[in-house]
């Protein structure tokens, strides 16, 4: 199931002036790639998502940030865990 954004994401999402695609990890090792727009971010989300599944996107405006993970095509069933190191 998709969930909604609330108005305050949806304005964050619309007005994007960049997007985050995160490789989390332990230890402050993760790894943060920034693009401009949400075509890159996409793809770029499912290209590491495939290698690491420990990752998060973002769309940043004016230094704040909105979870991208929960939509459509943020979202991926994971069925088995991959680390990057």
């Amino acid at each position: 199931m998709n969930s909604i954004p609330n108005e305050w994401e949806q304005n964050i999402i619309d007005n994007a002036d960049s997007y985050s695609v995160v490789m989390w990890r332990p230890l402050g090792k993760s790894t943060k790639t920034i693009v401009k727009t949400y075509e890159e971010a996409k793809q770029l989300y499912k290209e590491t998502i495939k290698r690491h599944t420990s990752t998060l996107a973002y769309a940043i405006y004016n230094d704040s940030y909105a979870n991208l993970n929960h939509l459509k095509d943020f979202k991926t069933k994971i069925t088995k865990v991959k680390y990057e190191i």
